[in-house]
């Protein structure tokens, strides 16, 4: 008579034994084959190198960035604790979509894009000038480059305090600026009509000597052969820069301008010290002050995961409408 193995009750005539399953062994035999792969031992040596840096990047990166998420769905307590689902209530109030009629958020990001307007294009165009200058083939030349880069070497803050000094009107530096433009108070920051150019001007030099660096690299990378040919050819000075370095130089310059958009509309050092809160009102400096001054910690998270979408999507826009141009070889 034929008996269950799992119960050892007789079974019914015609019925059938159920196949027996796999046994651990086979399991374990197939998982020592997959991991002997050359490929996979390659990914675990990988992964064990890098394990160090992941763990760190998990923890200050993805972690934040979750809890972040969570955050801006609640209404929190002053301790930054979730105290009262509020769904996507903050995202509609940034964007001036909850019907209060209130868009001081909105015109913060409007801010923010005209601040990135104003250093981004005169940036990479003085460094790309600075750049064609200091491939000149003149005596003397390693010392402008030296001159061309020192503002790399001065950090953003020191970089403010500096100018807030050029811009204090006790110094008298730029007291002839203001009375050329016949504003009505004594520093150009503290007019509404200057105060955005005047932190533009100080963020423009700051980053020069980034800009600075990346092109001169560019054009040093572009073949003497084709600037040979072309003088051949009877190209002058100004044919060879329009038809062989910009075209050439077009990798990166795409990245300047990706790298430069993102580090504008992510600008906060320079107005914290600048304009110390006062107008204008960037994007990320409301952010700040919905964190730390008014202990709003579900609608600052939000506001930055706000910030987090424009610079994805400005960034997809930038990299596929200017990549066809650029010609990579």
């Amino acid at each position: 008579m034929t008996t269950d193995d799992r119960t050892g009750l007789p079974l019914a005539s015609g019925t059938r034994r159920e196949p027996e399953t796999k046994s651990t062994t086979t399991w374990l035999a197939a998982l020592m084959t997959w991991v002997q792969k050359p490929r996979i031992q390659d990914l675990f040596r990988a992964l064990l190198y890098a394990s160090p840096a992941l763990v760190i990047f998990i923890l200050f990166t993805y972690v934040p960035f979750i809890r972040s998420i969570w955050l801006s769905l609640h209404i929190t307590n002053i301790q930054g604790d979730p105290a009262k689902w509020n769904g996507i209530d903050y995202y509609l109030r940034i964007l001036a979509l909850d019907g209060s009629g209130r868009t001081e958020y909105l015109t913060s990001i409007g801010m923010s894009f005209q601040y990135a307007l104003m250093v981004v294009p005169l940036g990479i165009i003085i460094g790309l000038g600075l750049a064609m200058l200091a491939t000149a083939k003149v005596r003397g030349i390693q010392v402008y480059r030296t001159i061309y880069t020192s503002s790399i070497a001065i950090s953003l803050a020191s970089a403010g305090v500096i100018w807030a000094l050029i811009y204090n009107p006790s110094t008298g530096t730029l007291n002839w600026l203001v009375d050329l433009l016949q504003l009505d108070s004594p520093s150009l920051l503290t007019s509404n009509r200057t105060s955005m150019a005047a932190v533009a001007v100080m963020s423009i030099w700051s980053g020069l000597g980034f800009n600075f660096i990346i092109t001169l690299a560019g054009i040093q990378a572009i073949p003497q052969d084709l600037y040979e040919s072309a003088a051949i050819d009877g190209a002058g000075g100004w044919h060879a820069f329009r038809f062989i370095t910009l075209p050439l130089l077009g990798p990166t310059l795409l990245f300047l301008v990706v790298i430069n958009t993102i580090g504008s509309l992510q600008a906060f050092t320079q107005f914290h010290l600048l304009t110390q809160g006062q107008s204008p009102n960037v994007f990320v400096y409301e952010t700040f002050k919905s964190f730390w001054y008014e202990n709003r910690y579900g609608f600052a998270s939000a506001m930055s995961l706000v910030l987090f979408a424009i610079l994805l999507i400005l960034t997809i826009i930038q990299y596929r409408g200017l990549n066809n141009r650029v010609h990579y070889q």
